[in-house]
């Protein structure tokens, strides 16, 4: 009898929804005809991470090098480090097109990790290769709750873009209109 899986099974649908399933709510629908200039777009003041002006190129980066960082740390051998993976991405360009392959790459990181896991193996304590101790679940359920804040982080800054837009036109547009 092979090993329980319904729990690794229902991460991964909840993954596959978080980001490309869901047609109004996923990543890959906010990302729908995202522009270079709209993803460049930063805000007039920002406080978050220190190399971080809050644009859309910057948290799709950040949540693609995160999908590569925290599965290699606690799964893998934690060679991915911050440097390596901005190398990466700045090779590629540092534009919108390397930050969503970034993001991609980590998605399917994640996806096989957790595709290589069962239920009990999900629940058992590990020690990762930067020494901490965890269970994967808790990586897995922290990754998808980052794929979904930073979804709506998204969502919300095209919406400050577009609302900028209108008012510089004159006038106010809603999507309900």
């Amino acid at each position: 009898m092979s090993e329980p899986r319904a729990l690794v099974e229902h991460l991964l649908w909840q993954f596959h929804q978080a980001w490309e399933g869901s047609r109004w709510h996923s990543l890959r629908a906010v990302l729908d005809g995202l522009t270079e200039e709209e993803a460049a777009w930063t805000p007039p003041a920002y406080a978050g991470f220190s190399w971080m002006r809050g644009s859309i190129r910057e948290i799709l980066f950040h949540l693609g090098g995160d999908y590569l960082f925290q599965i290699n740390r606690v799964l893998g051998d934690a060679s991915w480090a911050w440097e390596r993976i901005e190398a990466r991405y700045a090779g590629r360009g540092g534009n919108l097109a390397a930050a969503r392959q970034l993001c991609h790459e980590g998605c399917a990181a994640v996806r096989a990790a957790l595709e290589g896991f069962t239920d009990p193996e999900l629940a058992r304590r590990r020690q990762g290769a930067d020494g901490r101790r965890c269970r994967p679940v808790e990586l897995f359920e922290m990754l998808l709750e980052h794929t979904l804040y930073h979804t709506g982080q998204i969502q919300y800054v095209r919406c400050m873009v577009a609302g900028l837009a209108t008012a510089e036109r004159g006038g106010r547009e809603t999507e309900n209109e």
